[in-house]
C-alpha cells in the first residue's frame, strides 16, 4: 500500500463554499442512501423466524436463499466493479437504490421458495453496484490521507440500516402484521429515498463545476481512464493475496452472524419480535468497531489499516469462543457476547472493502479494488456463511457453528499479523528509497 504519510489532508486555499457544500450533501446523501440499502436487505434476515413457518421449509432450506443470492452479489461486485470505473459511481448507487425498492418489494408477493431466491437474488445483484458506487464516488471528493474516517462514517450506514431494519421489522411483526409487511414497508419507503436522492448526489467535484481534488491531495497522478493494468498490479500483489483470504473469513463469518442470530435467540426462548429486536445488538457494537477503526488507523497508526484489525479481530475469536464453550447461555449473556462478535469483526470488515481499497486501487479504480475484494469474499464466503452455517446448526447444534466460526475469526487473526508484517516493510522500503535517490544525486555531483 503506498505511503501517504506526506500527503496534505487539507484541501489546498480557494475552494468555494458550494464545494464544500455539495461534498457534505453527497456525504449525506450517500450515508443514508445506504441506510436504505439495508432497510431492503436486512429485513429477509429479520423475518428469516416467520419464513420458516410461513413457506414451511427448515433452516437448510432457508440457508439456499441466503447462499445463491450472495453468490450472485458476489458476482455483481466484480460486474459492478469495472461499470463503476467506465460509467461512474452515481448511476450505480442511483441504479442499485431503485432497485433494492422495487425486487425487496417483490419478495412480499411471494408464495414459495425458489420465487424468493430468485426474486431476492435480483435485489441483491442490483444492490452490488451500491458499495463499489460509494466507494468510487467518496474516492473523488475527499482526500486520500482522511478516506480511512470518511469511509468509516460511510460504513455506518449498513450498520445502522441493519439496527434499523431489524427493529422496523420487529415493530411491524409486533403490530400484528405478517411477514409481507416486513418486505412491502421498507421497499415503499426506499423507493421515495431514491427520487430525492437523484437530486442531492453528486458523482464527482466536476460534475457540479467544481475543480477535481489535486495530485497532492489525491495522493497519485490522475489517469484519463480505467487502465486494466490496474487488476493486473492489483492481483500480483502479495497483500492484495492476505486481503483476500481475509474477505473470505470474514464474510463468510458476517454472514453467518447476519443470517441466523434472530434464529439462535428463539432457540433461546425468546418470541421472534423479541429476537429480531435483540440481534441488533451485533449490528449496534459494529458501529462502535468500525468508527474506532477508521479513526484509528487514521489519526493514530498515520494510515495503517492492519493493527487495528489485528486488535479487533482478536476480539470477534474471544467472543465467538465464548459462545461456543457456553451451550445455553442466558438471553442476556447471548446478548453481550454478540456484542462483542460485532465491535470485532465489523470494523475490519469496513475496512477491507472501504479505505484499504482506495489505498490499493487508487482515485480511478477504487471501485474496481472494492469489487474484486469484496466479490472474492461474497462468492467464496456465501456458502460458508449460508447454508453451510444452517447445516452445521442442524446437524451438531449451535456450541459447534459458534466453534467453527472461531477457528475462522483465529485464521483471521493471523492473516492480519501477515498483513502488518507486509505493511512495515512496504513503508520500510518506501522510506529507504528517497534516502536512496538523494545518494545517487550526490554522487552524480
Amino acid at each position: 500500500m503506498p505511503d501517504t504519510s506526506n500527503v496534505p489532508s487539507a484541501p489546498p486555499p480557494g475552494r468555494s463554499r458550494r464545494f464544500f457544500r455539495r461534498r457534505w450533501a453527497t456525504l449525506l446523501t450517500l450515508l443514508l442512501g445506504y441506510v436504505g440499502y439495508y432497510l431492503c436487505r436486512a429485513n429477509l434476515q429479520a423475518a428469516t423466524p416467520l419464513l420458516k413457518d410461513a413457506l414451511q421449509v427448515d433452516l437448510v432450506a432457508l440457508g439456499w436463499v441466503s447462499t445463491v443470492s450472495t453468490i450472485v452479489y458476489g458476482v455483481g461486485k466484480f460486474t459492478h466493479g469495472f461499470l463503476a470505473a467506465a460509467l461512474g459511481g452515481r448511476r450505480l448507487f442511483l441504479i442499485g437504490l431503485a432497485g433494492a425498492a422495487l425486487f425487496s418489494g417483490a419478495c412480499g408477493l411471494v408464495n414459495g421458495l425458489w420465487g424468493l431466491v430468485f426474486l431476492w437474488s435480483l435485489n441483491r445483484f442490483v444492490q452490488a453496484g451500491g458499495w463499489v458506487g460509494m466507494v468510487q464516488i467518496a474516492a473523488q471528493w475527499y482526500p486520500r490521507v482522511g478516506i480511512g474516517t470518511v469511509m468509516s462514517v460511510l460504513s455506518l450506514s449498513w450498520l445502522v440500516g441493519d439496527v434499523l431494519a431489524r427493529g422496523l421489522a420487529g415493530a411491524i411483526v409486533g403490530a400484528g402484521y405478517d411477514w409481507r409487511m416486513v418486505f412491502f414497508v421498507p421497499a415503499a419507503l426506499v423507493a421515495v429515498q431514491s427520487a430525492i436522492s437523484f437530486f442531492t448526489l453528486a458523482g464527482s467535484p466536476e460534475a457540479v463545476g467544481e475543480p477535481p481534488l489535486t495530485e497532492a491531495e489525491a495522493g497519485e497522478a490522475p489517469r484519463p481512464k480505467f487502465e486494466w493494468g490496474v487488476v493486473a498490479t492489483l492481483m500480483r500483489n502479495p497483500q492484495f493475496h492476505i486481503l483476500a483470504l481475509m474477505s473470505v473469513l470474514l464474510t463468510a463469518v458476517r454472514q453467518a452472524c447476519q443470517d441466523w442470530s434472530s434464529t439462535h435467540f428463539v432457540s433461546l426462548g425468546l418470541s421472534a419480535g423479541d429476537a429480531m429486536s435483540a440481534s441488533s445488538i451485533f449490528p449496534a457494537a459494529g458501529v462502535v468497531g468500525t468508527l474506532g477503526a477508521g479513526l484509528f488507523s487514521d489519526f493514530v497508526h498515520k494510515g495503517r489499516r492492519a493493527p487495528v484489525c489485528l486488535f479487533l479481530l482478536a476480539c470477534l475469536a474471544a467472543g465467538l469462543t465464548a459462545l461456543a464453550l457456553v451451550p445455553d447461555p442466558s438471553p442476556a449473556l447471548a446478548t453481550a457476547l454478540w456484542g462483542v462478535c460485532g465491535f470485532g469483526l465489523l470494523g475490519p470488515f469496513s475496512l477491507l472493502g472501504g479505505a484499504v481499497s482506495v489505498d490499493v486501487g487508487g482515485r480511478n479504480a477504487a471501485g474496481v479494488a472494492a469489487g474484486v475484494v469484496d466479490g472474492i469474499g461474497y462468492v467464496a464466503g456465501a456458502a460458508l456463511g449460508g447454508v453451510g452455517a444452517a447445516a452445521v446448526v442442524q446437524a451438531r447444534g449451535w456450541s459447534t457453528a459458534f466453534g467453527v466460526m472461531a477457528a475462522a475469526s483465529a485464521l483471521a487473526v493471523v492473516a492480519a499479523w501477515r498483513l502488518t508484517r507486509a505493511e512495515d516493510r512496504a513503508r520500510a522500503a518506501a522510506q529507504r528509497a528517497p534516502a536512496a535517490g538523494d545518494v545517487a544525486q550526490e554522487n552524480v555531483g
